[in-house]
């Protein structure tokens, strides 16, 4: 006997709660054909139709009380056949969940509409990529995340220098952040053991990662795993499996050694590179890039969470390869020790250095005004608004403006806002009735009417049309006869 056979055969074993139920379906299929019968006469059902008819009128003898039975049967065993049903499908949730029956068909359903969701890229790291992430999982479960480990600093540090692995503090945040937990399992995770104790400034999560990464030899084998427990919906994949440095070289020719010196140099960065010079992604990183139907830059630490991915040439070049859109999210402030006095111009000229400006599509700037709680909270960070318009841009490249601050961290992007406006990009670009259908949020689909959309659809597929006949005049023709005279 076949194993998937014998594992089917087990709903059939004693305590399963099922037999009794299937039973009566099997009851109440049976008796929706014999009321079929007795209603229906055609060849197909020809010969149950007489030996059933001739046994009902024989006791009845009225044609009309033959239909009326024929009509209580199946009745009769549509109901028998729905109670079943529904019986054997609370049997079997009640054993594999503890969320009531409608919760759990809503669940399903909730869940199905994310697997329809785009594919989106977000690179970065840090806590931008962590409000990033935290709100497009409302919309889809095709993110994924390219994440840096160049980290030196902190408990990250720590684990990497004296146990050999891969700093994992930005891969835990982005894999809280796109998990489909409960909340205790969240802040487990985010648990700091307190300095007193020996392992003072620990996180847990991290301590988690990297004994998976020593149980199983293989630092992405452990993220893969930590996401399966996360329930994570997505992908968080590091941007490299090397042991690589990243280095800065400011504008006075000094040379800062490591991401966390990086961060807090004080110094107006001219450059940053990568130590070893040659380092290689993975091929998982590239077939997201290449497949991605929008890919996000930011945000984040300008430079040692955003810009250093692109650092990694195979990663740049699978992004100037591929043809999903590109959008760059400005930081909202300015990063005290990073981007002191940066504006919005500055920012961007740092990007240009590994992109070039005709392969930018979008630029999402922040228009919104802090409170003046917030303020107040700028203001003893050091941190200052990035100022700026955009007119020193390319006319390629659109320019966004949005309200995209955080209520509570003033100097943060709100997860939703940020979200809703790159699904809203995500219309424009490919506007499509199931991608329509399956952001069913009115906040975005408030200002896309289905005219638009058809509007839209036409345009896009116009000039499609157009692109393809240019490429076919363009196009040597091999199978002309010129071609077969040569």
């Amino acid at each position: 006997m076949s194993q998937p056979f014998k594992q089917y055969l087990r709903w059939l074993y004693p305590g399963m709660r099922v037999k009794r139920w299937l039973f009566l379906v099997i009851v109440g299929v049976f008796l929706i054909s014999l009321g079929v019968s007795l209603i229906v006469s055609t060849p197909y059902f020809r010969s149950i139709y007489v030996l059933w008819r001739n046994f009902v009128f024989g006791f009845l003898n009225r044609y009309w009380l033959a239909i009326v039975f024929g009509l209580a049967w199946l009745v009769g065993g549509v109901a028998l056949v729905v109670y079943g049903l529904q019986k054997m499908n609370r049997s079997v949730i009640a054993a594999i969940s503890s969320l009531p029956e409608k919760e759990v068909v809503n669940e399903v359903f909730r869940k199905r509409q994310l697997e329809k969701g785009p594919s989106i890229v977000a690179i970065g790291g840090g806590h931008g990529l962590y409000s990033l992430l935290h709100g497009l999982k409302d919309y889809t479960s095709n993110t994924t995340a390219v994440v840096t480990v160049f980290d030196d600093g902190g408990s990250s540090g720590r684990l990497r220098e004296e146990m050999g692995v891969l700093p994992p503090g930005d891969i835990r945040n982005c894999l809280i952040a796109l998990a489909d937990v409960e909340p205790l399992m969240s802040e487990l995770f985010q648990y700091r053991f307190g300095e007193d104790t020996g392992l003072g400034g620990h996180n847990f999560g991290n301590l988690f990662i990297t004994a998976l990464a020593q149980i199983t030899g293989d630092f992405q084998k452990a993220v893969f795993e930590s996401s399966k427990i996360l329930a994570v919906r997505g992908k968080v994949l590091p941007t490299t499996v090397q042991n690589v440095f990243l280095r800065a070289e400011c504008e006075d020719g000094s040379i800062i050694l490591g991401e966390s010196q990086v961060g807090t140099c004080g110094k107006k960065i001219k450059r940053i590179f990568l130590e070893p010079s040659v380092v290689h992604t993975t091929p998982e990183v590239v077939k997201a890039i290449e497949e991605a139907d929008l890919i996000v830059l930011g945000p984040g630490s300008l430079y040692t969470s955003v810009l250093c991915n692109l650092a990694v040439e195979e990663v740049r070049e699978a992004i100037l390869r591929s043809p999903a859109p590109l959008v760059f999210v400005c930081n909202i402030t300015t990063q005290p020790g990073e981007t002191d006095g940066y504006d919005f111009s500055d920012h961007l000229q740092a990007v240009f250095q590994f992109i070039p400006p005709q392969r930018l599509n979008y630029i999402l700037v922040n228009n919104g005004i802090p409170s003046e709680a917030g303020e107040e909270e700028l203001s003893l960070s050091g941190a200052e608004m990035v100022r700026g318009n955009g007119e020193e841009i390319p006319s390629s490249v659109k320019v966004i403006k949005a309200d995209l601050i955080s209520y509570h961290h003033p100097s943060r992007h709100d997860s939703q806002k940020l979200a809703q406006v790159l699904m809203s990009i995500l219309l424009e670009e490919k506007p499509s009735w199931a991608f329509y259908l399956t952001l069913h949020n009115d906040e975005i689909l408030k200002g896309l009417n289905p005219v638009h959309l058809v509007n839209q659809w036409r345009l896009r597929a116009r000039e499609n049309g157009e692109n393809k006949k240019k490429e076919e005049k363009s196009a040597p023709l091999y199978g002309s006869k010129a071609s077969r005279r040569k």
